[in-house]
């Protein structure tokens, strides 16, 4: 191998979960926040895309996720919400997870819903894993490959949404 792994693994593209369109409904996601205080994100019929991103404290490709919440949040700009969906107190740690988003719930007004029945809905495997809907539709959904990635997938899908 003459080429560092990095560089192969910089080059690598996402393969889509679906084939066509994704067939996932939009779902609205109802859990608590880190502090454990009952939270929201409204999916159905909402006004503005929104941007699911499943996160995980354990997980090693979700770190730069996790750090570059600002960073995604400001690439995205007017076009599209975003919020960050870890699974459930008992099986993610409240305090971890509330390490990891930092202030970017206050400050950025992206809300972290802890929420397995949400990996249910949209049919999450595993972290980390993107969804974008417009309130009615999927537009889609897949890994998300690090911040550069994810925000060419998300943009795409949005101008392929209109």
């Amino acid at each position: 191998m003459t080429e560092p792994p990095a560089e192969i693994l910089r080059r690598l593209r996402p393969i889509p979960t679906y084939s066509g369109h994704p067939a996932t409904a939009p779902h609205d996601l109802t859990g608590t926040d880190p502090a454990g205080a009952a939270c929201s994100v409204h999916v159905v019929e909402a006004t503005a895309p929104v941007l699911l991103l499943f996160l995980s404290a354990e997980c090693i490709g979700c770190r730069d996720l996790w750090a570059g919440l600002g960073d995604l949040r400001a690439g995205l700009g007017d076009r599209c919400r975003l919020a960050v969906v870890t699974r459930s107190p008992g099986e993610e740690d409240p305090a971890r997870i509330a390490m990891l988003a930092g202030a970017a719930p206050e400050r950025l007004g992206i809300p972290v819903v802890m929420s397995t029945p949400a990996y249910r809905d949209y049919r999450v495997g595993g972290p980390p894993f993107l969804v974008v809907t417009d309130g009615t539709a999927v537009r889609t959904e897949g890994v998300a490959w690090g911040l550069d990635e994810t925000l060419r997938t998300v943009h795409a899908a949005l101008d392929n949404a209109t």
